[in-house]
């Protein structure tokens, strides 16, 4: 109970140095995300703890035990350390630990950012409860803009504290729980404050292609969740193709209806037309995308918002899939890159990483690997995605 003492000294001291940063005039916001954290760990239970205790369910048992492999996996292959983290455990009572919300016009793409101390600017808020999530984005839909609420499993506080491991993600089979933990703690190994779509998508690939490799080690067993990992990812690769072409395909339908100086009116109509001719596509390839996966997002919340979460952890994935290769599958060296890029003016890095994505493009056939029939995806890149072909979608009307 000490240690958890001293984590909500360090809690309380981080929601003053917020308000005497902020004037307090979020201090609502601040509340809830002090009060939630501090609510988590104080329901955590030492790993050791549990393990010694007979009376656990056996597959909770299994799972924890499994982290521990995968933290040390972490450590000396990735080469990342977990000083101290996922030592806890939490039972949380829903299955999403923080809710987040992204809000964007319905002409624009770039998304609605807000800033914080310490962590820097991002395009998503996130909150601890559901309702205060869904309220704050019915306050954004009441403003005209378009919103996204999507639950998350997990999150990083970047080192400030030692994170838990949570119910919302404990019973995840294997590669998909190495894949989780490798990418919270790459937020702890590298990050740029307000530069999301950088750190995202920095993570994303260390979760990626670390399940990946550990996926070839005499460790973990080709199983049946090992054929459901890989056939997932490709699902995901290919949905996540088709909505880069319908985010590039908006970009253009607004600039157009902008630089021809049609009313928003006109071009919402246009866009409609387009989402209509998207939804039959996605009808008809629906065993390509997921077999039903996605039906609830495209039926009730593919918007502008939507592609906003899409690009903030996939845009530049790419990239870092090219800087690894480069690096020879040195991680620490990889890790050097990174923070090269790290270092650079935002300016200087939003055009490395351009040029490192359109290279990534160029040896494309490099930058893939297969097992049997299945392609893996921890390599792909949004180039890589299974090619999605309607008449009507890929021939809509610009004019």
């Amino acid at each position: 109970m000490g240690q958890q003492l001293v984590r909500c000294v360090k809690m309380s001291l981080l929601a003053l140095y917020l308000c005497l940063l902020t004037g307090c005039e979020h201090i609502g916001f601040y509340n809830q995300a002090v009060t939630g954290h501090i609510g988590i760990m104080l329901g955590s239970q030492p790993v050791n703890e549990l393990l010694a205790d007979p009376e656990i369910p056996k597959t909770l048992r299994q799972q924890l035990i499994l982290t521990q492999r995968i933290l040390e996996y972490a450590e000396t292959a990735l080469s990342i350390e977990a000083d101290g983290k996922y030592l806890r455990y939490v039972q949380l009572q829903g299955d999403y630990v923080v809710w987040n919300v992204f809000a964007a016009k319905p002409l624009d793409l770039g998304g609605e950012t807000w800033c914080y101390p310490v962590a820097g600017c991002a395009p998503y808020k996130g909150y601890y409860a559901q309702e205060d999530a869904l309220a704050f984005a019915d306050k954004y839909q009441r403003m005209g803009f378009e919103t996204y609420v999507g639950g998350v499993s997990a999150y990083s506080t970047l080192g400030w504290f030692d994170d838990p491991l949570l119910s919302s993600f404990i019973d995840y089979q294997p590669l998909s729980l190495a894949q989780l933990l490798f990418h919270e703690l790459a937020h702890s190994k590298v990050w740029v404050p307000g530069s999301a779509a950088f750190n995202e998508s920095f993570a994303s690939f260390v979760g990626r292609q670390g399940a990946w490799e550990w996926s070839q080690t005499a460790e973990v067993v080709r199983s049946d969740g090992y054929v459901k990992w890989i056939q997932y990812q490709k699902q995901w690769q290919a949905f996540k193709g088709f909505a880069l072409q319908v985010k590039a395909d908006l970009e253009k339908i607004y600039a157009v209806g902008k630089s021809q100086a049609k009313d928003s009116g006109q071009i919402l109509t246009e866009r409609q037309s387009y989402f209509a001719q998207i939804q039959s596509c996605y009808q008809k390839n629906k065993a390509k995308l997921g077999e039903g996966r996605y039906d609830n997002l495209m039926s009730k919340r593919f918007n502008n918002a939507f592609l906003v979460s899409l690009g903030t952890y996939e845009d530049f994935l790419p990239a870092f899939a090219l800087l690894y290769k480069q690096a020879e599958g040195d991680w620490p060296e990889f890790y050097v890159q990174v923070d090269a890029l790290a270092k650079l003016s935002e300016k200087d890095r939003a055009f490395k990483l351009t040029q490192l994505v359109a290279s990534a493009s160029a040896i494309d056939a490099d930058l893939r690997k297969e097992l049997g029939k299945y392609e893996v995806a921890a390599q792909a890149n949004n180039n890589h995605a299974e090619k999605i072909h309607c008449d009507a979608f890929s021939n809509h009307s610009l004019n």
